[in-house]
C-alpha cells in the first residue's frame, strides 16, 4: 500500500480521507456506512446464539440505522448482547488490519460479502432496504473479485472496507458516548445496558468509547508496519 500513489499522492491517505468523507455524504455515504451498521447488529446476533437464545429479525433502514430482535436466556444474557454491539465491530475493525497484515485483502472482502449473505437469508428476509444493500453490495464485490479480477482495485478496496470499519467503529462509540451524556434515555444500547443493570448510561458510553479507541490503537500498531 505504501508504493500506490495518486497523481503524487499516497494512496493510503486518500483512502483515510474518503473513509472520514464519504459517511457524511447523502446516499453514497449511506450505502457504505450500512457495512458498520450490518457489523454491529450481527455482534448482536452473534452474543444472542452463543448464549443459547434466539435471533427473531434484523432490520436495516436507509438512514444507516439497524436493530436486532433477540429473545435472552437471562438477564446475563441480554446484558452480553447489548454490549456486542459496539465492541464486535471494534473487534472486526482489527481483524480487518489483520488479515491486512498478512496479504489476505481477498479474505475480507469475500468475508463480508458471504457474512452479509449469512445474515440476509436468517434474518434480513423480510427487511426489503436490506436486502437490496446486501445484493448491492455483494454484487460490486463479485464484480470486484471475479469480473475485473485486478489486485490493485482488491487491495485498494480491501484497505477501505477496513478503514471505514475502523473510523466507523470510533465515531459510532464517540456519537453513544455524547448520547449518553445529553440524553441518557435515548442512547441505544447505553440506555439497554442502563436499564439491565442500573448503572447510568453515561458509564455504558464511556466503556464503549474506551474499547473502541484502545481497538483503535491496536489497529494503527498494524497499520503503521503496512505504509
Amino acid at each position: 500500500m505504501n508504493q500506490l500513489q495518486f497523481l503524487g499522492i499516497p494512496v493510503f491517505w486518500l483512502l483515510v480521507i474518503v473513509a472520514f468523507l464519504l459517511p457524511k455524504i447523502p446516499v453514497a455515504g449511506k450505502f457504505f456506512n450500512i457495512i458498520n451498521t450490518m457489523i454491529h447488529e450481527f455482534g448482536h446476533a452473534l452474543a444472542a446464539l452463543l448464549l443459547k437464545g434466539e435471533v427473531i429479525k434484523i432490520q436495516i433502514f436507509n438512514d444507516t440505522s439497524g436493530v436486532t430482535f433477540t429473545k435472552s436466556s437471562s438477564k446475563f444474557a441480554s446484558i452480553i448482547i447489548s454490549l456486542c454491539g459496539y465492541t464486535f465491530a471494534s473487534v472486526t475493525a482489527y481483524l480487518c488490519f489483520f488479515l491486512l497484515s498478512v496479504g489476505y485483502e481477498k479474505w475480507i472482502i469475500a468475508g463480508l460479502s458471504i457474512l452479509f449473505l449469512f445474515i440476509m437469508l436468517l434474518w434480513i428476509r423480510q427487511n426489503t432496504y436490506g436486502v437490496i444493500w446486501v445484493l448491492s453490495f455483494t454484487g460490486l464485490n463479485l464484480l470486484l473479485l471475479f469480473y475485473f479480477k485486478n489486485e490493485t482495485a482488491i487491495q485498494v478496496a480491501a484497505w477501505f472496507y477496513s478503514l471505514m470499519i475502523l473510523i466507523e467503529s470510533v465515531w459510532s462509540a464517540i456519537v453513544i458516548f455524547m448520547l449518553s451524556l445529553r440524553d441518557p434515555h435515548q442512547a441505544g444500547d447505553a440506555t439497554n445496558l442502563h436499564k439491565s443493570t442500573h448503572v447510568h448510561a453515561v458509564i455504558w458510553g464511556i466503556l464503549f468509547l474506551a474499547f473502541a479507541v484502545f481497538m483503535g490503537y491496536k489497529s494503527l500498531l498494524i497499520i503503521k508496519t503496512l505504509i
